[in-house]
């Protein structure tokens, strides 16, 4: 081919309408965000998640690996009892006692953050709260605390006196069907873990915080990329300027 001919611009892909690429501020690489509420969601299911399923392996397995580890670190340092829920129960009925529990309960909004691994305690909380009166599979993994004068099913009230450190049967009344709880559970806990119940809620919260930061970026890209280097179309990027060519 000689050297003077005329050379033809390389074609490029199809634009894909409704993909969105975000530039890296580290390299200038164009991300493929995908659908950026898809990965959102994903990020909150399970940290890393989202950016795995854009592609970005190493950001994602990063993220998983270092967020989970903190909430499962935090939730062994509270001997599993640091994450739980709190629910409005018919039996708190319309004086706003159950808004008040939510509010008591406010860490459990950032541990949430961190995605499924808290789920168990929002259906927890929602079976011993309701016609049950007991949490499932009769286990007080992530159960919320029994507070003073709370009913709860006899099958649960024998396997709390069985099972927990400091419960007896004596701490029950015997209210057909069910028991009532004479004691605050959650000053037990206080009691017996000492100053690892407050760091290791701080723990749990703080790997939700963490991934509030990771659902950004799997739904707009990485910090530090401005608004114009993200593109409604999912082109391929600009190549790079030729240096040898004459400037205009």
């Amino acid at each position: 081919m000689s050297r003077n001919a005329p050379t033809h611009p390389a074609r490029s892909a199809p634009e894909q309408p409704g993909r969105i690429v975000a530039i890296s501020p580290d390299d200038g690489s164009a991300i493929d965000l995908r659908n950026p509420l898809v990965a959102a969601v994903l990020s909150w299911a399970v940290p890393g998640l989202g950016q795995l399923y854009q592609g970005r392996t190493f950001k994602g397995g990063l993220f998983m690996a270092a967020i989970l580890t903190t909430f499962v670190f935090g939730l062994w340092l509270g001997g599993g009892r640091v994450v739980y829920a709190a629910l409005p129960s018919a039996a708190d009925g319309a004086d706003g006692r159950g808004v008040r529990a939510l509010f008591k309960r406010a860490p459990f909004l950032c541990q949430a953050c961190a995605g499924v691994v808290a789920l168990p305690a929002v259906l927890q909380a929602a079976r011993l709260g309701g016609p049950a009166r007991e949490p499932w599979l009769l286990n007080s993994f992530m159960a919320p605390p029994l507070s003073p004068g709370q009913y709860v099913s006899r099958r649960y009230a024998d396997w709390l006196a069985q099972h927990e450190s400091g419960i007896g049967p004596d701490d029950f009344f015997d209210k057909p069907p069910f028991k009532q709880f004479r004691r605050d559970q959650l000053a037990m806990w206080h009691r017996q873990l000492g100053k690892f119940f407050e760091i290791g809620s701080l723990y749990t919260m703080l790997a939700g915080m963490l991934n509030l930061l990771v659902i950004y970026d799997a739904w707009a890209g990485p910090l530090g990329a401005g608004d114009e280097s993200r593109k409604g179309r999912g082109g391929p990027p600009m190549p790079p300027a030729d240096p040898h060519a004459p400037s205009s």
